[in-house]
């Protein structure tokens, strides 16, 4: 209890006081620089918890796992293999529940995502992680998907789960553009706050608003970042210049590339924290709080050819 004041106290000085009315995560500034244009997160992760089956393919098909990166992430968390119960992620399963409670950290890496789907009131970054009870602690900080578990790629699940049906770009757009965070700034911690949130996997399509560029970082080879406009039933869109998330060794990251300017693509897509907008936001507002809407942008997951 003492902890948990402590926390909350501290994410209060540099968020503006709003424990009691939402969710609040403290990063460290130099976590924030270092991924706000990276797709992925390589980190040493030891397995606590996970599920004894991945969910069904109608459930959305993935393998939740509840694990600790003191070094790399430094917050609850859990990392999930998307389209766990295709033949191609099993080795990646047996591993994991042949490591489950082992206490053997394992190096994983997969697509880093800040969502407050599942949030505690009060986390600071790289305060003492406890272990996890069960397969779903209260986090906001995942790595999901996995694309690498312990040498094992899992890219080829970076498509559509057959028979789960995402949310639709009308129901979870005008959500996400309606989100609202609020974000201060000591130097070396940025503050998020902002309320629970929902809708994680969605269906929708885009018109890419230019080329796709490259990442920059050098492990991040292969992967891309593309503004688009998410396109409605009528000729407005739902959303402009969006940032999509194209994680490398991917189907969706090939076929990115060889698009331009006005291309269309039928993607879906899991939204995450737009760590850059944060910064840039950081930045501008030092230790005086300011709330707008949410930046977020959206990982691509699958690359749809119907129309």
């Amino acid at each position: 209890m003492k902890t948990l004041l402590k926390l909350c106290v501290l994410a209060c000085l540099l968020g503006g006081c709003l424990c009691a009315q939402n969710n609040t995560v403290v990063l460290k500034s130099a976590f924030v620089e270092k991924y706000k244009d990276r797709a992925t997160i390589e980190a040493t992760f030891t397995v606590d918890h996970a599920h004894k089956k991945p969910n069904l393919p109608a459930n959305d098909g993935d393998m939740h796992v509840a694990g600790r990166a003191p070094k790399e992430v430094g917050l609850p968390m859990v990392a999930e293999v998307m389209n766990a119960a295709q033949h191609d992620e099993q080795g990646a399963v047996d591993d994991i529940h042949d490591l489950e409670g082992e206490n053997k950290p394992v190096t994983v890496r997969g697509v880093w995502r800040f969502w407050f789907e599942h949030p505690s009131k009060s986390q600071v970054q790289f305060a003492d992680v406890p272990v996890p009870k069960n397969t779903n602690p209260d986090h906001s900080f995942e790595i999901h998907p996995i694309t690498i578990f312990d040498g094992k790629g899992v890219q080829t699940g970076f498509q559509e789960v057959k028979d789960f049906e995402p949310y639709d770009a009308e129901t979870a757009f005008p959500y996400y553009e309606s989100l609202k965070a609020t974000v201060s700034s000591t130097g070396s911690g940025i503050s998020i706050s902002a309320a629970k949130a929902k809708y994680n996997y969605t269906e929708f399509k885009i018109t890419l608003a230019g080329k796709p560029k490259e990442l920059a970082a050098s492990d991040e080879k292969g992967g891309y970042i593309a503004l688009a406009d998410i396109n409605g039933k009528g000729d407005e869109p739902l959303a402009t210049d969006v940032r999509m998330i194209f994680v490398p060794g991917t189907p969706p990251a090939d076929k990115v590339k060889k698009l331009g300017k006005g291309d269309e693509m039928h993607l879906i897509g899991i939204p995450r924290i737009n760590l850059n907008a944060v910064s840039t936001m950081a930045t501008a507002t030092g230790k005086t709080p300011i709330t707008k809407k949410l930046p977020y942008e959206m990982i691509i997951v699958a690359a749809l050819d119907k129309d």
